[in-house]
């Protein structure tokens, strides 16, 4: 696929390289589930990064906030005392039902890596504890990813990645995007014409209050259109399920990638496949199921419960032997989030950045624009826009939308005002 806007950025010193590599993996290396809340964002740099600049030295100097839940007071206490002889500080809070802080630590990297140094000799958990925060600013500030999708590679960097919906139902949410059939391949093709880099096919509705639908009506409708989609079109497609039978078929019929809302939580046998077919995975945040969803929308701190749900989806993931760079998260929008819920975590989306992988985002025309606008969702273009742009500003590498073209160029416009116009304007 072209390169055009590839870009990424020069991280801090990454974790030792003798981090534990079990399947167990992400909760022994965030068992405090790290995450930057706010910081430095380096402007992107091209494929490699070999030409240090002015942004380098200012995100070595910028300050950046980092939160650290359920801290036993045994490391809260020396850690803090190592953290202010280096000058940086931290704010305290007692974790309700527990004697543990939660902490967010306010330091620039060299303020960092002199904790990680003061701390190296300490007992392991507290070493560790450096450790956690050195390695989450190091995913923090990934910004380019090469991601293997059979014969093609999505370069997820500066220039955002559409990916077009195609919706095999009868049942979606928004009247527009229900296709079957030939006009489900017509409209794939178009999409690729109208500039998306992955199609989407779906054959399950997943809309609040929607009915699940069997195994054998989803391979229905989704096969067909997936083998002739692969014969007419050179770009990855994607499977939107979250059945192993499903996914295994779709695979068979040429789909490259595997996206699926709950995580790898939901059907035990699904890993497998992925694992199996050596397919990316698009692993979004939800809790329950598409018609019960709402109910389970209780959140103590929904950023912080976000990125660990997510943490627990690549843990299972890596147990599963699925290869860390085949992994994508997505925050899922509207899934078990009521709507001044979307728009809190629209506006922390970067925190995702800490798990170190592509985000995928999907705003498009959803009921969380529809409660600002008051509108229906055939009237949601606009609002759907703005959040696209907003997504990209905050780092989103993959967007998924109804509206192409559309969605292709308020993304372009976005990332440029994100990079100021590196790799954009001639």
């Amino acid at each position: 696929m072209s390169r055009v806007g590839a870009q990424t950025a020069r991280s801090p010193s990454p974790a030792p390289s003798d981090s534990p590599t079990p399947s167990d993996l992400i909760e022994r290396l965030y068992p405090h589930n790290a995450h930057v809340l706010g910081g430095y964002d380096p402007l992107p740099l091209p494929f490699p990064d070999d030409s240090p600049g002015l942004h380098e030295l200012a995100a070595s100097h910028g300050t950046y906030a980092v939160r650290l839940q359920a801290v036993a007071p045994r490391l809260a206490t020396p850690f803090l005392q190592a953290l202010g002889r280096v000058g940086g500080a931290a704010h305290s809070q007692p974790c309700p039902d527990s004697d543990a802080v939660d902490l967010v630590v306010f330091a620039a990297l060299p303020q960092v890596e002199a904790l990680r140094a003061q701390l190296l000799a300490a007992e392991t958990d507290l070493s560790r504890l450096a450790e956690e925060v050195v390695s989450t600013l190091a995913a923090y500030h990934r910004n380019g990813f090469k991601v293997r999708c059979g014969d093609h590679i999505i370069e997820c960097a500066l220039e955002p990645r559409i990916m077009g919906i195609v919706n095999c139902t009868d049942d979606s949410f928004y009247d527009g995007s229900r296709v079957l059939g030939d006009d489900a391949v017509e409209r794939g093709r178009a999409m690729v014409e109208e500039g998306a880099a992955i199609i989407d096919v779906g054959g399950e509705s997943t809309r609040p209050g929607g009915d699940p639908v069997a195994a054998d009506l989803e391979i229905e409708r989704v096969v067909p259109v997936i083998e002739r989609l692969s014969a007419i079109i050179d770009v990855p497609i994607s499977i939107d399920t979250s059945k192993a039978v499903v996914a295994a078929a779709a695979i068979e019929a040429g789909a490259t990638m595997v996206n699926d809302i709950h995580g790898l939580g939901a059907d035990p046998d699904l890993a497998g496949v992925v694992a199996d077919a050596g397919v990316p995975v698009v692993l979004m945040h939800m809790r329950g199921m598409p018609g019960t969803m709402y109910e389970a929308a209780r959140y103590g701190d929904l950023i912080a419960d976000i990125v660990k749900e997510l943490r627990g989806a690549l843990g299972r993931a890596h147990k599963a032997g699925i290869d860390p760079e085949l992994t994508l998260v997505d925050p899922g929008l509207g899934f078990a989030k009521r709507p001044q819920q979307n728009y809190t975590l629209m506006r922390h989306l970067s925190a995702l950045r800490s798990l170190g992988r592509p985000i995928v985002v999907g705003p498009s025309r959803k009921s969380f624009v529809g409660a600002v606008l008051d509108l229906p969702p055939e009237e949601r273009l606009e609002g759907t826009a703005a959040a696209v742009a907003a997504a990209v500003l905050a780092g989103a590498h993959v967007i998924r939308v109804h509206d192409v073209e559309a969605m292709k160029r308020a993304a372009a416009v976005a990332a440029a005002i994100r990079s100021e116009g590196v790799g954009w304007v001639s």
